[in-house]
């Protein structure tokens, strides 16, 4: 759990720390172990190598080739740091996408770029399954060990606070590090659940529901603010170069779902856009 505290004195907010406490999201973070892929259980949370799949669920194809796996959540593993019980209980996430051309998710050519399988069976099921394919764009990811712990996001906009502009300057600055986490000017990468997405340009959700609706709904109109409150942010993948992995100009990639698609698991429904600097 992050020291708040530490950061609010830091940025000389502690006075405000009731009122921020107010905004703040309740996140779970994803934490990378450098562990040998032998070491980590079949099951259990993983960044790359190869996923722990069931027969039923294979590599989804894209243009004619396979998607790259990027990470399996195992939900039981993830729970206790589910303040806000959002999640399933139990059952595994894995997410896929096309690392090689990296389409941003919102153009119709787009659709099929990522993709999110879930199972809710028992972990002897699965079976650490091979790439189906090695072709020229065969590119795994190193393989991580996950563990997972909680956190705080936060908003970049918000109302009812009053600040001057040194003050929410502050706040800026408060944000970006407790978020990046910070330390001796090196940022971990920013890999969470659920929260605040960290957003480099437009705010995510409207972003998404835009897009979906631009034939019907303007930006920054009262429609799209209302439809954006439905969404929860799944999973924020930053770049991280453990992974070897670089969106865009240093960007993130952002799963997205509706709040009743995800009480009914229905993780074919997750939308997906990538920012970058």
């Amino acid at each position: 759990m992050q020291n708040i505290d530490q950061y609010l004195e830091e940025y000389d907010l502690l006075h405000m720390k009731e009122e921020i406490l107010k905004i703040a999201a309740s996140s779970i973070g994803i934490v990378k172990e450098n562990v040998g892929e032998d070491d980590i259980p079949v099951g259990s949370s993983k960044f790359g190598g190869l996923p722990d799949l069931p027969s039923n669920l294979s590599f989804p194809i894209y243009n004619d080739g396979y998607l790259t796996f990027l990470v399996q959540l195992n939900l039981e593993e993830a729970k206790p740091f589910d303040k806000n019980n959002l999640l399933p209980n139990k059952g595994i996430l894995y997410f896929f996408y096309d690392i090689m051309e990296q389409p941003w998710g919102m153009d119709e050519e787009d659709e099929g770029c990522f993709k999110v399988l879930y199972f809710d069976g028992h972990l002897e099921q699965l079976k650490r399954t091979p790439y189906p394919e090695e072709t020229e764009d065969y590119f795994p990811l190193p393989a991580y060990k996950v563990v997972f712990d909680e956190r705080f996001s936060f908003p970049e906009e918000f109302e009812g606070m009053k600040w001057n502009d040194e003050g929410i300057e502050d706040f800026y600055e408060f944000r970006e590090r407790i978020m990046q986490e910070t330390e001796e000017d090196v940022s971990h990468p920013m890999h969470y659940m659920l929260g605040q997405p960290f957003n480099i340009q437009n705010d995510i959700f409207e972003e998404i529901v835009y897009y979906e609706n631009k034939e019907k709904l303007s930006w920054n109109s009262k429609e799209i603010r209302s439809k954006a409150e439905e969404l929860v942010l799944l999973f924020q993948m930053d770049s991280d170069d453990d992974l070897e992995v670089m969106w865009g100009d240093a960007g993130i990639l952002y799963f997205c779902i509706n709040k009743e698609d995800l009480q009914k698991k229905q993780f074919d429904q997750v939308k997906f856009t990538l920012q970058c600097y």
